[in-house]
């Protein structure tokens, strides 16, 4: 009896505890738009994922995400959950580096992301968006 409320244990253990994991876009502009859906709906854990990890870029995500968590409402929060990301234009600087200009259906705002390629895996550049930097 003891053996199987174990067995039983570990199977909702191991189910509840798995979490699922995002498939990482393979392409600049699947990149771009899953992090930027990712922002929008509030996960800035899968949002950092895709993200350049230095110390400029994982900052300014913090503070983003702290506003985001502070001092939106509810209800613009929904805003842009429900909103719909627009691309304006994707400019390929090279072979290893996009800009893409884009806004979203709540706030309207035309914003840039730098996505490059390093190691394999397109990584957005967050503070591209920022300083406009190359």
């Amino acid at each position: 009896m003891l053996r199987q409320l174990t067995i039983i244990a570990l199977a909702v253990f191991s189910f509840c505890s798995c979490e699922e994991k995002k498939e990482r876009p393979s392409d600049a502009l699947g990149t771009a738009r899953a992090f930027i859906r990712y922002s929008l709906d509030g996960d800035y854990k899968a949002a950092r994922e895709l993200m350049h990890q230095d110390s400029v870029n994982l900052f300014e995500l913090e503070q983003i995400e702290k506003k985001y968590k502070k001092d939106l409402s509810n209800a613009e929060k929904e805003n842009y959950r429900k909103s719909s990301i627009l691309i304006h234009s994707v400019e390929n600087v090279s072979d290893s580096v996009v800009i893409i200009n884009y806004s979203n259906t709540f706030r309207k705002k035309q914003m840039p992301v730098k996505v490059f390629l390093k190691d394999g895996q397109w990584q957005v550049d967050f503070n591209y968006t920022f300083t406009g930097n190359l």
